[in-house]
């Protein structure tokens, strides 16, 4: 692991999602083996990552609880869009913090480990200028990557033409696809109650 690395880079945890195939819950602050799944994921990240954000839009104190000063609402504009819009609000906060890239995780794949993302992370050191993103098991996972702060303008574009495809996102702007030999457990979404079992 690198907890070492410079701050070139923020981590940002998505959990601004309306939950809708949980009821309506915040998936984030559901529990997985014991715990929240955002906080099993917000460790992963703090694990390779000098400083994480979460992008939230409501649940704001527990978040606020997580990640002191660190949480990020959606902007008005784009309220409850979707990942992308969380990712555009992470950009910019890497862009304030002096950080050329952001490397994003979902809150509800509590499984992802330190190592997967450090991986990412090292995909894009060889190539900082354009994103990665992870593939396992022959599945393209684009809200597990990393997203060069020099993308912000494009994605404000895309979000304002009214695409909120993510996984077309990152392919309009060249992703690089990264092979992430781990079981497909590290990647696994808990998108039903049956999935916290």
């Amino acid at each position: 692991m690198t907890s070492d690395r410079p701050p070139v880079i923020i981590g940002l945890l998505l959990a601004g999602g309306k939950g809708t195939r949980m009821g309506g819950q915040d998936k984030g602050m559901l529990n997985w083996q014991g715990q929240p799944m955002a906080r099993w994921v917000y460790k992963a990240l703090s694990a390779v990552a000098p400083e994480v954000f979460i992008s939230a839009n409501r649940s704001l104190n527990d978040y606020e609880h997580l990640a002191p000063g660190h949480v990020l609402p959606d902007p008005e504009n784009f309220h409850y869009q979707g990942p992308l819009a969380g990712l555009l609000t992470g950009l910019k906060a890497a862009a304030r913090e002096g950080a050329s890239a952001v490397l994003v995780c979902p809150c509800d794949t509590p499984g992802i480990t330190p190592a997967t993302l450090d991986a990412l992370v090292t995909a894009w050191e060889a190539q900082p200028e354009r994103p990665v993103i992870a593939e396992s098991e022959g599945r393209t996972h684009p809200l597990h990557g990393v997203y060069p702060v020099s993308l912000m303008v494009s994605l404000q574009q895309w979000l304002e033409s009214g695409n909120r495809r993510v996984m077309g996102f990152a392919e309009s702007v060249g992703a690089v696809v990264v092979a992430c030999p781990e079981a497909g457990e590290v990647f696994s979404n808990r998108n039903k109650p049956a999935d916290l079992l």
